[in-house]
């Protein structure tokens, strides 16, 4: 019983503290946050190589801290074939092997459907998100944001314009969604591209000027004539609660 109460000084502090420790990696586990800012760099260690970017409304669960830098988990997608060594799972095989014979054997008098494009690799439209932030940033505003609407195939920017006429706030629109065409062409799928700036008299919010114009017709105007360009671009100065246009 003696050698109980000596120990009994010693274990209670280290009970505590493994107590303590438990209690603090739960809370860590379980913390979450939102990306604020327009996107935010993704670094190997605090200071550390810059290996991505995360944008606005992105959420991170929080393993740690080191000052005021934010460890986190990451659960993501990336396109197998892009990878050194992949090769699909057996079943994955079997699968394109079958898909592939029944398109062969199905209307074997039309000519086959191009397939490059539904098997082409596909990136993210953050891959270029510091390359777009420079060419807007360069030449046509401040840079607000870039993200892809999977539901609309869409790629929508957003920046902010000083002071300028209204036919040339048309033209900027017009120029960058080119612009942003010849960036991403080779890269990201999509059918439309959305411009959201402010007002042509630099003020309200960025979103109230908007302006959507099919990929096709991006790439066939080339960013030159803004009378066709007004004939196939649907446009809002409400923040798309009214359009003009097709």
């Amino acid at each position: 019983m003696k050698t109980s109460a000596r120990l009994l000084p010693t274990l209670v502090p280290v009970l505590l503290g493994l107590l303590a420790g438990v209690g603090v990696t739960q809370l860590r586990a379980s913390r979450t946050y939102q990306v604020a800012n327009t996107s935010e760099n993704i670094r190997t260690a605090p200071e550390g190589r810059q290996i991505g970017t995360l944008v606005q409304g992105a959420t991170i669960e929080e393993v740690g801290q080191d000052g005021r830098w934010v460890k986190f988990q990451l659960e993501a997608w990336i396109w197998g074939p892009s990878l050194e060594g992949f090769e699909p799972s057996l079943s994955v095989q079997v699968a394109e092997r079958a898909k592939d014979t029944l398109d062969n054997t199905d209307d074997t008098d039309a000519s086959p459907a191009p397939r490059d494009r539904e098997r082409r690799p596909r990136v993210a439209v953050n891959a270029h998100i510091d390359e777009i932030r420079a060419l807007i940033d360069g030449d046509f505003g401040r840079f607000y944001g870039v993200q892809r609407d999977p539901d609309l195939n869409q790629v929508q920017i957003r920046f902010r314009v000083t002071k300028i006429e209204s036919e040339a706030l048309e033209l900027r629109h017009m120029r960058v969604q080119h612009a942003i065409l010849v960036v991403l062409a080779d890269d990201v799928e999509f059918d439309s591209l959305r411009i959201e700036t402010n007002r042509a008299d630099g003020t309200g919010e960025v979103g109230i000027e908007q302006s959507v114009t099919s990929a096709a017709d991006v790439r066939r105007l080339e960013g030159k004539d803004l009378a066709q360009w007004r004939l196939v671009t649907r446009r809002s100065s409400d923040g798309g609660k009214s359009w003009v246009g097709p």
